[in-house]
């Protein structure tokens, strides 16, 4: 379960930063880029840029890499 949660976590927050920087480098070139969360075939566009995918993602890893210190800290 500790590898696990190492792996993922490492996973998860490897592509959170990577996310992020491809967002970083695509505003540095003055290109937005989001995922359309919404309908477009009834005209709902619901726009999340990059950057907060990529930090919800992270986050998520992060809390895995927290989860698996606190595994390790009480078995040992």
């Amino acid at each position: 379960m500790r590898k696990i949660l190492l792996w993922v976590g490492g996973l998860l927050v490897g592509i959170g930063a990577a996310l992020i920087a491809a967002s970083t480098v695509l505003s540095y070139m003055g290109l937005g880029a989001s995922y359309n969360f919404g309908d477009p075939g009834k005209f709902q566009f619901v726009l999340v840029p990059f950057w907060q995918i990529g930090l919800a993602i992270a986050v998520l890893g992060g809390a895995c890499l927290i989860g698996w210190r606190s595994l390790k800290k009480s078995v040992a």
